[in-house]
């Protein structure tokens, strides 16, 4: 990725809106909106500073709200501009075209931007690490509430966090580990003895271990439980569907059908404080199999579809009804409309009513019974991690536990055998690390040397 050209972009949602965002980083960003602005404004003395500006845009005057930010201390590390405009879609790409157009036509280095590009050049620049901007695809790409605490952990440098503190406490072992191995020779400087190093050497194993173990996959968090809200129409589903996940989402009518799409939406079965229990609530369009129309044959294919793949069948009928569904462990059967009719004698079913409430509890406490080993548990205190998160976290563990293996035996002794083994399985640990945390270098090392351990000389 060309880091060195300018690069711009809309930044804000697609969609209409009151205001939009066009956002501009790089080394002639002050030099290209100055060009096309009407009053005065010096690319050279340019401060951070908000302030009503004119855009030259289509033979005419466009009144925008301008930021300018000189870098290195902005959100790229370089120098940014933002127009904020009148939000319409077309304005915003028209504004990004001209700009573009009026940087190449002075030979500047201006391009669109790509992909992720801002937070890559954030990266980039030291404004944030990996992790952080891996936080950020996660919240951009999150689709419940899990995800969002989970990205929320990555983008606010939770992980980053543990790892430095681990990237840490593995490079002082590893400084004064190194710096017995470069002065073997004499006798009276022992750098770190086995006992200390073993020590040492437990409560960061302990760490990982317990990040491992109270981890939990990014991708399981994708894979919610569905559970489908099926039956006829007019079966009150759409109004149940509503009343669980505590807002409307779905249009609710007394005319069958008004449900013609399958409507998804994450649930939360939490309770209190406990972890985080999250399914996928689906609504489906009423099964009707009498209508012959060509929509409703669509319809019915989206419902079977999404029937197939449920892991628990909400079966909604109305009180005093006789609808009934084929035999199936995924189905718990409920009657609908509860205030409108006498309770059922069924006791298979649960009776509600999603316009008093009576019976909700009830059927959630029932989803969370049937659902309860596939639900993502996600522990206040847990993270969770990408792939390259865990393969890192494992390969940092494997070169301590290795360590432990070198050294354990010589408990006791002054010196640490295979100290050049010792060395390169904390430099394996220290690398895994390090690509979480940010790179250390070998000048690092020599310095925690000489400013952690005095070697007499």
């Amino acid at each position: 990725m060309d880091t060195t050209a300018t690069i711009l972009a809309v930044s804000s949602s697609p969609g209409r809106s009151a205001r939009g965002l066009v956002r501009i980083s790089g080394p002639r960003a002050f030099d290209l909106i100055a060009r096309e602005l009407l009053s005065a404004f010096h690319a050279e003395s340019v401060r951070r500073e908000i302030r009503p500006a004119r855009l030259r845009f289509s033979g005419s005057e466009l009144p925008v709200l301008l930021l300018t930010a000189p870098g290195p201390t902005t959100a790229t590390g370089e120098d940014v501009v933002e127009l904020q405009a009148p939000g319409n879609p077309l304005l915003l790409a028209g504004i990004v075209d001209a700009l573009v157009e009026s940087g190449r036509s002075a030979d500047f280095d201006v391009r669109l931007a790509e992909p992720g590009e801002f937070t890559a050049r954030a990266f980039f620049n030291g404004r944030c690490s990996l992790t952080e901007a891996e936080g950020i695809a996660a919240t951009i790409a999150a689709c419940s509430d899990a995800q969002l605490r989970a990205a929320s952990m990555l983008r606010t440098g939770r992980l980053g966090t543990v790892a430095r503190e681990l990237s840490e406490s593995i490079a002082s072992m590893l400084a004064l580990v190194e710096a017995g191995i470069d002065f073997s020779d004499e006798e009276d400087v022992v750098a770190i003895p086995p006992d200390e190093l073993v020590s040492r050497l437990e409560p960061i194993r302990d760490v990982i271990h317990g990040v491992l173990d109270r981890s939990i996959g990014m991708e399981s968090l994708q894979s919610l439980p569905h559970v489908v809200l099926c039956g006829p129409p007019n079966a009150g589903k759409s109004t149940l569907f509503n009343a669980l996940l505590g807002h409307e989402r779905a249009i609710v009518s007394d005319r069958p059908g008004t449900t013609r799409d399958v409507l998804r939406e994450p649930m939360d079965l939490s309770v209190g404080n406990a972890a985080t229990r999250e399914v996928m609530l689906i609504d489906l369009a009423g099964i009707d199999p009498l209508d012959p129309s060509p929509l409703n044959h669509h319809m019915q294919d989206m419902a079977r579809d999404a029937i197939e793949h449920a892991d628990l069948l909400l079966v909604c009928r109305p009180s005093g009804s006789d609808f009934e569904m084929a035999d199936d462990d995924r189905v718990l059967r409920v009657s609908t409309k509860s205030d409108l009719e006498e309770a059922d004698a069924d006791s298979d079913s649960i009776g509600v009513s999603a316009r008093s409430g009576v019976g909700m509890e009830p059927l959630r406490d029932a989803i969370r019974t049937r659902l309860d080993d596939r639900m993502v548990h996600f522990e206040a205190d847990a993270m969770a991690l990408q792939p390259r998160h865990e393969a890192e976290l494992r390969e940092s563990r494997d070169g301590l536990d290795q360590v432990h293996d070198l050294v354990a035996p010589s408990r006791g002794l002054r010196a640490l055998p295979h100290p050049e083994l010792v060395a390169a399985a904390l430099r394996r640990s220290l690398d895994a690390t390090s690509s979480l945390a940010g790179e250390l270098t070998p000048d690092d090392i020599l310095g925690r040397i000489f400013s952690s351990f005095c070697i007499g000389k």
